[in-house]
């Protein structure tokens, strides 16, 4: 009896040593770092993608929160390039890469509760958020976290990541500098995000860096826009919903709302509109969404073919599918435009 004792006293403490160890150095960056959020904003520095991980929901309420926020952006990654304009600092980009409709409606409630002022909120709205195979962000919850703790997979990035770099016992993060940019970052800067919430990609930083891989158009719809569209056979029913929620929290918050479709290629639409298995899906979308914001008193604007924002045909970063930076800051101009015009 005393040596099970012992033996499950020894196991219990190298699961906890372990855990330790993950949660310290957390690999794949499933914890949060306001820490490092906030060494970002008192040195100016970005912050390296690795120190987000996919808390993102987590870093971007923390962004709201100390920037005093008053206009934001949200949407799927699509609108992470879309910035506060020079010298702008209440602006926050709130995009947040693999969003549904349920995070959206999650984060949204999270801001009604931090902050009773007057918002404006740009709200980019895909069509694949409605698509019942699209996922959306994988779960972070307290049970998956504890799962990654004890992951062996987890345990071996910790060490794997300890041999490269030692001091990341003893240090969460470290301060870099790339590309004439400092970084709050570890030691792969891949992904940086600037103080208001918006992306630049590694190669914007330095050109060896991380460069999105090209997209291609294809009509298989496996591939096309990351799959996205594949088996988009209805509109679901429950993330509707979600939306509508969403919108009706705006409007009894007296928020300012603007919403819009993220652009694509002008060929991407006329496929996918012609398709003629998303195409029925598709169109609905295109029909649905200027009355849900209408009938509650909020604008639309329709931008999903590149030509309407305006802006090339090849102002994507990654082929078709993320604007690049001039596109993005003529959709913040609409956008603000179309503010302007509701007052």
């Amino acid at each position: 009896m005393r040596l099970l004792i012992v033996f499950f006293a020894v196991a219990a403490a190298l699961l906890g040593a372990e855990s330790a160890i993950d949660w310290r150095i957390d690999p794949f960056g499933s914890f949060p770092k306001p820490g490092a959020v906030d060494a970002a904003r008192s040195s100016g520095c970005l912050l390296s993608q690795e120190l987000v991980g996919n808390t993102y929901p987590d870093y971007k309420l923390t962004l709201f929160r100390r920037r005093r926020t008053r206009v934001f952006v949200i949407g799927s990654s699509r609108t992470v390039k879309i910035s506060a304009h020079p010298g702008e600092s209440t602006f926050t980009n709130m995009g947040i890469p693999n969003i549904s409709p349920a995070v959206l409606l999650q984060v949204l409630r999270a801001i009604a509760r931090s902050s009773g002022r007057p918002l404006t909120m740009y709200l980019g709205v895909e069509a694949f958020w409605f698509n019942p195979s699209f996922r959306g962000p994988p779960p972070n919850r307290w049970f998956d976290k504890l799962r990654y703790l004890l992951s062996g997979n987890t345990f071996r990035e910790s060490l794997l990541r300890i041999r490269r770099a030692p001091w990341e016992l003893t240090r969460p993060w470290r301060r870099d500098v790339i590309g004439g940019r400092c970084v709050i970052g570890r030691t792969n800067v891949s992904i940086a995000w600037r103080l208001d919430g918006s992306r630049l990609y590694g190669y914007e930083l330095a050109p060896h860096l991380y460069h999105p891989q090209d997209l291609p158009f294809t009509r298989d719809l496996e591939q096309l826009d990351l799959g996205y569209y594949a088996g988009f056979d209805s509109l679901s029913r429950a993330r509707l919903r979600q939306l509508v929620a969403a919108l009706d929290l705006a409007r009894q918050r007296g928020w300012r709302v603007v919403g819009f479709t993220p652009p694509n290629p002008t060929r991407y639409v006329q496929f996918l509109r012609t398709n003629p298995a998303v195409g029925p899906q598709w169109r609905a979308f295109s029909r649905l969404m200027p009355r849900l914001f209408h009938d509650r008193g909020f604008a639309w604007l329709g931008l999903g073919d590149v030509r309407s924002v305006p802006c090339a045909q090849n102002a994507f970063a990654d082929g078709g599918f993320h604007a690049n930076a001039a596109c993005s800051a003529t959709i913040r101009r609409r956008l603000d435009a179309a503010v302007r015009a509701e007052r």
